[in-house]
C-alpha cells in the first residue's frame, strides 16, 4: 500500500483500481483507456512499471509458478513490454484483456517444472497483437461508416444525385444551368 500512496491519490484512483478487471477485447479498444506510454508521459514510467509488474506477478501467482519467479523475471518482463515498439502503444484495458486470455490457456503455457519461461509470455503478446490490430480494424471501420451516416444527415456528404434532389433539381437541369452560367 506504501507503493501505491507514493504515486499519489490520482495515480491509485485512475490507474491502480480503475483499470483492474478484463474486459472483452470490443469493449477494450472502444473503452478508449490510456495506453502504457501515456501513463509513463503522465506519471512516469515507475507507476506504469509498477502496474505491469503488479498485473504479471498476479498473472503468475493464478498459474501458480510466482514462487518460482524472479523479482528479476517480472521487472525485466515490465521493462520488455513498456520498450516494445509495440507493445508500448498497448491500453491498459487491452493487456488486462491479453492477461485474461492468457489465462483461459488460449496462448499456451509458459513454464516448465513449475518454473516460468519469460520468453514464451513475451512471445504470447504476438497472436494476441494479431487478434487486437484485426478488431481494432473492425472499430475503425465501423466508426467511419457511422461518420459517414452523420455526414449524409447533416447534408455534408451526399452524392450528386443526392445534392439534385435536396435542391428539387433533376440532374440533367442542374447540369444545364451550370452551364448557361
Amino acid at each position: 500500500m506504501a507503493a501505491i500512496s507514493s504515486f499519489g491519490e490520482d495515480y491509485r484512483d485512475m490507474i491502480f483500481c480503475k483499470y483492474q478487471k478484463s474486459t472483452g477485447i470490443e469493449k477494450a479498444i472502444t473503452a478508449k483507456s490510456p495506453t502504457f506510454h501515456d501513463v509513463s508521459n503522465f506519471w512516469g514510467e515507475k507507476a506504469t512499471l509498477f502496474w505491469l509488474r503488479f498485473h504479471i506477478a498476479e498473472t503468475f501467482a493464478f498459474l501458480g509458478i510466482y514462487g518460482t519467479a524472479s523479482k528479476y523475471q517480472i521487472q525485466e518482463m515490465a521493462n520488455m513490454i513498456l520498450s516494445h515498439e509495440i507493445y508500448g502503444q498497448l491500453t491498459l484495458l487491452e493487456f488486462l484483456c491479453f492477461l485474461h486470455r492468457f489465462k483461459q490457456g488460449r496462448y499456451g503455457k509458459i513454464y516448465q517444472s513449475n518454473r516460468p519461461n519469460p520468453q514464451e509470455f513475451l512471445m504470447c503478446l504476438q497472436p494476441f497483437w494479431n487478434e487486437l490490430s484485426y478488431e481494432r480494424g473492425k472499430q475503425e471501420e465501423r466508426e467511419r461508416i457511422e461518420r459517414l451516416r452523420e455526414e449524409r444527415k447533416s447534408g455534408l456528404n451526399v452524392t450528386w444525385e443526392e445534392y439534385c434532389k435536396m435542391k428539387g433539381k433533376t440532374q440533367d437541369n442542374h447540369i444545364d444551368s451550370l452551364n448557361k452560367k
